[in-house]
């Protein structure tokens, strides 16, 4: 902790200039964090941890239109977060520069890929976390080869999905990067070995079987819901985060909020019933801290028209600033316990 910083932000509202803590940001970016160009220089000099990149690619979609508003969406949800979590102590203030959206030509996607797959390089050349707010499904394509060209040919990557679907289609209507077909590209990644991949929470039909029969002939295993309901959602989560964290030097967290049952999660593009309720896929984030953290985190597919109160772009924030807290904590970044709110007149 650094003695000379301000701490005003971690109290409520005082009235004056510092009610401005609230509800009152100005520009709107991920946790009220500065904008910052993507340019690896600059990033370093910040001395952040993480940096956010709106992706608001829609292109590659095969389900409702909307998620190019996530990116958007996801920085007004972080928004009614204060950046203390008193559960770790931890102040997330300064921990995070937003670098905008990356600009996406909506007639030309493998410039968008491109575009994407250069961001994502110059974010983690930096040596920042890259949190990857999509878009749709098929932005998690350019992200990983980049992750994993970053890490090169020596060193093993680690990935975890968490979805409805498995995205394992070779080809759909002759495409073969649009999100149906994310998965099977990601898992022909060189350095990425399927004994280092995990996919969580796949459920109903729109799992067809060459999906399915994919996955199972390249080696990948995969734990549908039904298993996760059966066996339990910690000890599921303890053995895919330990295939994906142990022995890897690097590792991919991408999260399909369509994970979620639809009643907790109705914006995304596409909303499967008999899914995880929020409480659980807390126990997950908690899981993937204790691992250590992610290298990389992209969420996907949120889609703010079909979305009630907010709720799930909210909840998507929400898990993700839980695993950046719970890192900061593990790392001993935690609050000094002596500091009070200025004119503290209690005990």
């Amino acid at each position: 902790m650094n003695p000379a910083r301000a701490f005003l932000h971690l109290f409520s509202p005082l009235g004056g200039d510092d009610a401005d803590n609230y509800r009152s940001p100005g520009q709107i970016s991920f946790l009220r964090a500065p904008f910052v160009a993507v340019d690896p220089q600059a990033l370093r000099e910040t001395g952040a941890a993480y940096a956010y990149l709106g992706v608001p690619y829609d292109e590659g979609n095969v389900g409702k239109p909307g998620c190019e508003d996530g990116a958007r969406e996801f920085r007004v949800a972080s928004l009614d977060y204060f950046p203390y979590w008193f559960e770790f102590n931890v102040d997330l203030q300064h921990s995070s520069v937003d670098c905008g959206d990356v600009q996406m030509p909506r007639v030309n996607p493998e410039v968008a890929h491109q575009r994407i797959y250069d961001a994502v390089r110059k974010v983690l050349e930096a040596g920042l976390v890259p949190i990857l707010c999509g878009g749709d499904r098929s932005i998690s394509i350019p992200a990983a080869k980049a992750f994993s060209d970053h890490l090169g040919a020596g060193r093993k990557m680690g990935y975890m999905h968490l979805g409805a679907h498995l995205d394992m289609a070779d080809t759909w209507a002759g495409e073969r990067n649009v999100s149906t077909c994310a998965l099977a590209r990601i898992s022909e990644l060189p350095n990425l070995d399927p004994a280092n991949l995990a996919h969580l929470g796949a459920r109903n039909s729109f799992n067809p079987k060459d999906h399915v029969d994919l996955a199972r002939h390249r080696g990948i295993r995969f734990n549908p819901m039904i298993e996760i309901l059966e066996r339990g959602v910690d000890t599921v989560t303890d053995e895919a985060v330990s295939r994906v964290w142990d022995d890897t030097d690097g590792q991919y967290l991408s999260f399909n909020f369509n994970v979620m049952d639809s009643s907790a999660a109705p914006g995304v593009t596409a909303t499967e019933p008999g899914g995880l309720e929020s409480r659980e896929i807390m126990r997950i984030a908690a899981r993937i801290v204790d691992s250590g953290g992610p290298s990389i985190v992209d969420v996907t597919e949120l889609c703010p028209m079909f979305d009630v109160s907010g709720s799930t772009s909210r909840m998507a924030v929400c898990v993700v600033l839980r695993i950046m807290a719970g890192v900061a904590a593990g790392k001993g970044d935690t609050v000094d316990d002596s500091i009070r709110r200025p004119g503290w007149k209690h005990g």
